[in-house]
């Protein structure tokens, strides 16, 4: 019969017989690896105190060594603070008798996301943990990533679930002394503070990040105002870059208002249908609105007629809007409470319940509006990587 094939002792194996017998030959030598790792760790166990002791002593080994042991992102309206996958990789090695796998389980071109898994197996205690992590591989237009890219992305992913496992799989006792640790060697003192924050965000520049950009992520209004407490999250934002765990588009771009963003300024405010931008003031002309009488009335001549407005329910609001406002632009101010409000307001999915007094400013409804609206596509962004 074809593809019989005859050992040296003259016995006579069928194709599947030897498929079979190869698949549970390698069964048999994982499970013979594992079986003597776990004997392994067993007959040298780890020392609690001197694993603990050294991952101390690797993370704030330099300054360098520390920035990298921090990473932040932005969650809740501002960004926080965590360990990153080289402290994780710290407290892997030097916990000792565990093992640690990474791999890209799904790549779902229809729904655009990818996905990696991680397993940490402790031998010494047989304890595993397993941590997967989604990342959407689509641009901000939704258009699909180029193959490339995807890589990138599924490299990023694998590196957040790697993390992820490690930390989950080690107590926090052992390695948060380190993290704080790192943290202090970060944030320097009131000498080192201009010097840090100047070279922060010069750095930052290097990926054409504006200052005014990294302030509304701060929830700062100048240079000035970033403390020693900003200095970690600021050098843990750049190293979450920089390991490619986030992306400037992800921390700034996306965030609060751009630098020098410009809202178009609506008809009116409070209607959520109208998002196109209101008339433009002619060269010599002011505009004046009366909304109690739908009219409009121009100083450059007599004679010109306008629409009236009739879908605005707060003519107050309006009219107090146009008392002064000979302004083509109006510009949000992602440090102000209404916008802060706003942006919790829309993560968590509530409803546009505001009070009396902010429906009847226009400026505070359109700040709060503006929150609301990013406030909302962060709660989607995650919603969809989660």
């Amino acid at each position: 019969m074809d593809g019989e094939i005859i050992t040296q002792d003259g016995e006579v194996l069928e194709p599947g017989a030897v498929a079979a017998l190869d698949s549970g030959t390698v069964a048999a030598m994982s499970r013979a690896e594992i079986t003597a790792q776990v004997e392994t760790a067993r007959r040298y166990p780890r020392s609690v105190t001197r694993a603990s002791k050294n991952i101390n002593s690797l993370a704030t080994l330099d300054d360098q060594a520390a920035q990298e042991c921090i990473y932040a992102l932005p969650r809740g309206g501002r960004p926080i603070r965590g360990p990153s996958i080289r402290l994780a990789e710290i407290v892997a090695q030097q916990w000792g008798n565990n093992r640690v796998a990474t791999r890209v389980i799904e790549v779902d071109r229809r729904e655009k996301v990818i996905v990696a898994e991680a397993v940490f197996h402790d031998l010494e205690t047989n304890a595993a943990v397993k941590a997967t992590v989604r990342r959407r591989i689509s641009d901000r237009q939704g258009r699909l990533l180029n193959d490339d890219m995807i890589v990138v992305t599924g490299n990023a992913a694998s590196s957040i679930a790697r993390r992820n496992a490690i930390l989950a799989g080690v107590p926090k006792g052992i390695w948060r002394r380190a993290y704080e640790a790192a943290e202090g060697v970060v944030k320097g003192d009131v000498k080192t503070l201009a010097e840090r924050r100047a070279g922060s965000i010069k750095a930052f520049g290097t990926w054409g990040v504006k200052p005014e950009q990294i302030f509304a992520a701060l929830g700062v209004v100048g240079e000035d105002e970033i403390t020693l407490e900003h200095i970690p999250t600021l050098i843990g934002m750049f190293q979450a870059i920089k390991n490619g765990e986030e992306t400037v588009e992800s921390l700034f771009i996306n965030r609060a208002a751009q630098a020098g963003k410009a809202f178009d300024k609506v008809s009116d405010p409070l209607n959520d249908g109208d998002t196109q931008a209101g008339p433009q003031v002619a060269a010599g002309k002011t505009e004046a609105a009366n909304p109690d009488h739908g009219e409009t009335g121009d100083t450059a001549g007599e004679g010109a007629e306008a629409e009236p407005d009739r879908s605005n329910p707060v003519p107050e609001a309006a009219s107090g809007a146009a008392d002064g406002a000979a302004q083509d632009k109006t510009t949000i101010d992602p440090s102000h409470p209404d916008y802060d409000r706003g942006f919790r307001d829309g993560e968590a999915g509530t409803k546009k319940c505001l009070s009396e007094e902010i429906k009847a400013d226009p400026a505070r409804y359109a700040t709060w509006r503006a929150g609301h609206r990013d406030g909302t596509a962060a709660r989607v962004r995650e919603e969809a990587e989660a």
